[in-house]
């Protein structure tokens, strides 16, 4: 069974998690440093994501493709695999390298920034507490 029937719960998540990411002055900046259009396509449930880093400000773009953007980066994957990455439960290279994650574009650019999602972890888990979705959080097993 899926974490998400509804895949809005989980754009609002990110929101969550790119507002307060984006207002650490030093995050913020390395991403716009990156200068990236990244994409991110979701299966079960269908949707997809877009983050821009090209300009002033970092936009984010839940469940549409932006006119006129093209994606330097783009990533295919399960919505459960996009919550178990978000929780901190997902190494990232082994998920690319097994194909549970299906990567197009520019990935060396994308690695790169990494350390700058590593804080996102803990929001997206307090996100989780906070809107009452605490059954969502994933438990390190023994």
């Amino acid at each position: 069974m899926p974490y998400f029937d509804d895949v809005n719960v989980f754009y609002d998540l990110l929101q969550g998690v790119f507002e307060a990411l984006m207002s650490n002055p030093d995050i913020a900046q390395k991403a716009k440093d990156s200068k990236m259009v990244v994409r991110f396509i979701y299966r079960n449930p269908e949707g997809e994501y877009w983050i821009d880093t090209t300009g002033e400000e970092v936009k984010t773009y839940p469940g549409v493709t932006p006119e006129g953007l093209t994606a330097d980066a783009t990533m295919s994957m399960e919505l459960d695999t996009a919550h178990k990455f978000w929780c901190g439960k997902l190494n990232l290279l082994g998920a690319l390298s097994s194909g549970e994650i299906e990567a197009e574009g520019s990935m060396p650019r994308l690695l790169k920034m990494l350390p700058v999602i590593k804080p996102a972890y803990e929001v997206y888990n307090n996100l989780l507490r906070e809107k009452g979705l605490e059954h969502l959080i994933i438990e390190d097993e023994d």
